[in-house]
């Protein structure tokens, strides 16, 4: 089984939602640690599962730019490293260009952001490269969870097995995935999928989230969807 990860966003970046401070001296312990458990997971799919993968960075410029990059030496197959900041999407959709010519010889396609700490539950116990449906990590907090009539997505990760991939290049990472996936992309409702099916808010300062915490942020100790369960539209 052969796997693509794609790690992209703002390292080393300082404050709440919305700030574009980065590369502050103050941010650097918090990322490389949350770079440590991206390796702990990438070790834990190769030995585990007999995963081969490969690492694709795209990211912003710092003064830490080759001891990031160092980090993910092992399995890293290419990088872009930006000046400005273009978005999540335009760094996926420019990700999966620069790998495009070989993109058919892996199983899956993994996105996730560069500032998450990913903690031992994700890839331990919910994480599994053989999903056969597109997932995305959870439904936001039960209130506000609808958007157009379906579920709003966490947009921090996005797992993409290969039988998706012909429609990989119009694929946008944003909370109102699952209703673009089925009414633009005509994507079947039974064909997605949340990785575990409690409500958490993507943003782990405003709601307490099982799977990992952003870095450089205050992490939430609050659940405000406790225990409710998301109920799959097509079933």
């Amino acid at each position: 089984m052969e796997a693509l990860i794609f790690i992209i966003g703002e390292a080393f970046r300082t404050g709440g939602q919305g700030t574009r401070v980065r590369g502050l001296p103050e941010s650097y312990h918090e990322q490389m640690n949350a770079c440590n458990t991206h390796i702990k997971f990438l070790d834990h799919l190769k030995n585990k599962f007999n995963c081969i993968l490969s690492v694709h960075i795209s990211t912003y410029g710092t003064k830490y730019n080759d001891e990031l990059l160092g980090i993910y030496k092992p399995y890293l197959i290419g990088y872009k490293i930006y000046d400005d900041t273009i978005g999540l999407t335009p760094l996926f959709k420019h990700a999966i260009m620069d790998n495009k010519h070989y993109l058919r010889k892996y199983d899956f396609v993994f996105y996730f952001r560069i500032d998450l700490f990913l903690k031992d539950h994700f890839f331990m116990d919910v994480f599994n490269p053989r999903w056969n449906t597109i997932r995305f990590p959870s439904i936001c907090w039960k209130q506000g969870s609808i958007h157009n009539g379906k579920p709003r997505v966490n947009d921090m990760m996005l797992f993409i097995p290969k039988p998706f991939f012909d429609h990989i290049d119009n694929i946008s990472l944003c909370h109102e995935a699952w209703n673009l996936f089925s009414n633009d992309l005509n994507i079947k409702e039974s064909d997605m999928d949340v990785m575990i099916h409690t409500y958490h808010d993507s943003d782990s300062e405003k709601d307490w989230n099982p799977l990992y915490h952003i870095v450089n942020r205050p992490e939430s100790t609050i659940w405000h969807s406790e225990n409710e369960i998301f109920n799959h539209p097509s079933r």
